[in-house]
């Protein structure tokens, strides 16, 4: 039986852990948990568990604190991390602090069973992983070997910023005399990570590649190629000979593998320019029109412009927790990117990124919420996907959820229409606004809308609207430094002229007048 200790900051989390991990109570139980690292420390030593299931975000000494002192004093425990924030700094401290997992929330059963079963492994394991060792010298090469391949894959996600030295003899001869080329493989389909070594092996491609899997996703691998100096000026041919050479791995005739391929480096050190050059490559790919080796261009990190008229549209039903007609336009949506000339992935993600941006916004006015940690995740994800149907199933997901979570909340949850009419324009007098859309929103007559707002209101939709842009006007006259035309443009007008129009006969005075009398 082996032991475990939690350390996470909220009581709820930790009950919660202990329970997702009931059905293992047979192979590991909880005998501790602890608010921070200060308390985990005196946990550990007074009672040695064999794992510790750590968050990284606590009060008086965090994460990074403790990590480091676990590394220093206890360096033998397993450890994994379970964190809110999925970027670049925890990660390092997780990986230098050699933590075996690093877990995302919110998390599943699933995931965090599969963790710790995993720690046992390696505990029941160790002892054996040891005597293999010290058993003999290729032994030992071996072990290094796989060392080394740990370490490609930190550095080509970017987790290894400083100069790597490689400990086994293959890796430190083709890294000391070779530039590289990254090839990143992905597939819709899993293929095992063996069936493409031996692939290579078959093929006569391994004595300068070496293949290494992503880390969390069975989709993906890398095979980074070694190009010999004297080979250098013959790379393109070399590289067309490789790429020939790997049309026949694929899982599926119907699901090929898509290849993006970087651009020549002239190091090791360069590893991870060349596997975002390789992301670039696999975005660049053109909707409807099937490529299966893409090469980096430089042009392709810059997206294309789009235009949707649909936007404000979606953004409201999204608000509003319309969930089917959210469904309905993500399909419009999508249905209109295929209809583009030349739209490619990249376009596609960077639209829809800047969509859910905007969803954020709207959600962070009724919950707190942490945006940048959910843009950070959402981007990773966006980078381990590369096919259309993929990336239309994450946002349908991502923007129903959005909408599920406002149904209930949302100022709109309300029954009198011209109220929400009302409110609708309150929130959004910056936009071009006109009767027949905000109608169209609300599944109203144009001519019913206007009169039903008159009569309820008292004033005309247009009146209004303008009322709510001069008192936004007015405000920022008197409170900010910013120029007439901004001050116009701020508040809705995008006409400076029909802005002091309409400002002088709301106030009888012009803007100028208005801000000189006021500021």
């Amino acid at each position: 039986m082996y032991t475990y200790i939690i350390v996470d900051d909220e009581m709820l989390v930790r009950k919660g852990t202990i329970k997702k991990l009931q059905s293992i109570n047979n192979q590991a139980s909880c005998i501790g948990e602890a608010a921070n690292g200060k308390e985990a420390l005196q946990i550990i030593e007074e009672k040695n568990p064999d794992i510790i299931i750590t968050d990284m975000n606590m009060p008086v000494m965090d994460g990074t604190q403790f990590l480091s002192l676990v590394s220093e004093k206890f360096p033998t425990k397993l450890i994994i991390v379970i964190s809110g924030y999925k970027d670049f700094e925890y990660a390092k401290h997780a990986l230098a602090s050699n933590a075996i997992d690093y877990i995302l929330k919110p998390f599943s059963k699933e995931d965090l069973q599969k963790a710790v079963l995993n720690a046992i492994y390696k505990l029941e394991h160790q002892q054996d992983i040891i005597s293999k060792l010290v058993s003999s010298e290729s032994e030992k090469n071996a072990a290094r070997y796989n060392y080394d391949l740990q370490t490609l894959k930190n550095m080509i996600l970017g987790y290894s910023e400083e100069a790597t030295v490689f400990t086994s003899e293959e890796l430190k001869l083709l890294t000391s005399t070779h530039h590289i080329r990254l090839i990143t493989l992905y597939s819709k389909t899993v293929l095992e990570n063996g069936e493409i070594e031996d692939y290579l092996v078959n093929n006569g491609l391994d004595d300068l590649t070496i293949l290494v899997s992503h880390p969390s996703n069975e989709n993906m691998h890398f095979i980074l190629f070694f190009i010999p100096e004297s080979k250098v000026t013959d790379t393109e041919e070399l590289m067309d000979h490789y790429i020939s050479s790997l049309s026949g791995l694929t899982p599926t005739q119907n699901e090929p593998f898509i290849y993006g391929i970087s651009m020549l480096q002239p190091s090791i050190q360069f590893i991870h320019t060349a596997y975002l050059q390789t992301i670039t490559a696999l975005n660049s790919q053109v909707l409807g029109k099937p490529q299966h080796y893409l090469l980096y261009n430089k042009a392709q990190e810059s997206p294309n412009p789009i235009q949707w008229s649909g936007v404000e549209e979606f953004l409201f039903r999204v608000e509003s927790g319309k969930i089917d007609e959210v469904e309905l336009l993500i399909d419009a949506l999508f249905n209109y990117f295929l209809s583009l000339n030349q739209c490619t992935l990249y376009d596609v993600k960077h639209f829809c990124y800047q969509l859910s941006d905007d969803a954020r916004q709207i959600v962070n006015t009724y919950f707190d919420q942490g945006s940048k940690n959910v843009s950070t995740s959402i981007q990773s994800i966006l980078n381990t996907i590369f096919t259309f149907s993929e990336v239309k199933a994450y946002y349908l997901n991502f923007f129903v959820n959005i909408a599920k979570m406002l149904k209930n909340n949302n100022i709109y949850a309300i029954d009198n229409t011209i109220e929400k009419v009302k409110r609708y324009i309150e929130r959004n007098y910056t936009k071009d606004l006109n009767v027949e859309f905000v109608a169209s929103l609300f599944y109203l007559n144009r001519s019913y809308l206007s009169h039903q707002f008159k009569q309820q209101i008292g004033v005309n939709f247009v009146d209004y609207v303008n009322t709510i842009r001069i008192n936004h006007a007015k405000k920022l006259m008197t409170t900010s430094d910013k120029k007439m035309y901004q001050i116009a443009k701020s508040a809705g007008f995008d006409n400076i002229k029909y802005f002091y129009r309409v400002f002088k006969k709301h106030e009888k005075i012009t803007p100028k007048k208005y801000q000189a009398l006021h500021k």
